[in-house]
């Protein structure tokens, strides 16, 4: 399954919704208001494959924790303007299969950092601080 955060827009869940069958958006299982260690602990557990916008969650202790904690597996798109769903979308499509592998092929937890142009590269700084087992 693949669980997309509310910081990407309904809209792209339900396009996506229209070609996969494995799309979850956070508002299909969650409260509106839900926060990130809130569903975290779920999505981990039942080993989806997570994509989101917040960036800072990089930076939150909290969550970045909570990814340790629930060896949660996250695509996080790191654009700096917003974009349109259209343009979420397009990118999506070239880069879900991709996203897909490395899900599979990356032992959990990880950040994976992904550009507007669909290049996707690991967040060394969490794998550094998930090499050392030390979260912070």
């Amino acid at each position: 399954m693949i669980f997309i955060d509310r910081s990407i827009p309904k809209g792209v869940a339900d396009a996506l919704k229209c070609v996969r069958e494995d799309i979850i958006w956070l508002e299909d299982r969650f409260n509106h208001r839900a926060k990130e260690i809130e569903w975290m602990p779920v999505v981990g557990s039942s080993d989806w494959l997570a994509v989101l916008r917040d960036k800072k969650i990089r930076t939150r202790p909290l969550e970045r924790q909570s990814i340790f904690r629930h060896g949660l597996g996250c695509f996080i798109f790191t654009q700096n303007n917003n974009p349109s769903r259209w343009d979420y979308f397009k990118l999506f499509a070239k880069t879900l299969d991709e996203m897909e592998q490395r899900y599979a092929d990356t032992a959990k937890p990880f950040i994976y950092l992904v550009d507007r142009d669909g290049r996707i590269r690991l967040d060394e700084a969490f794998a550094g601080m998930v090499r050392n087992g030390r979260i912070s």
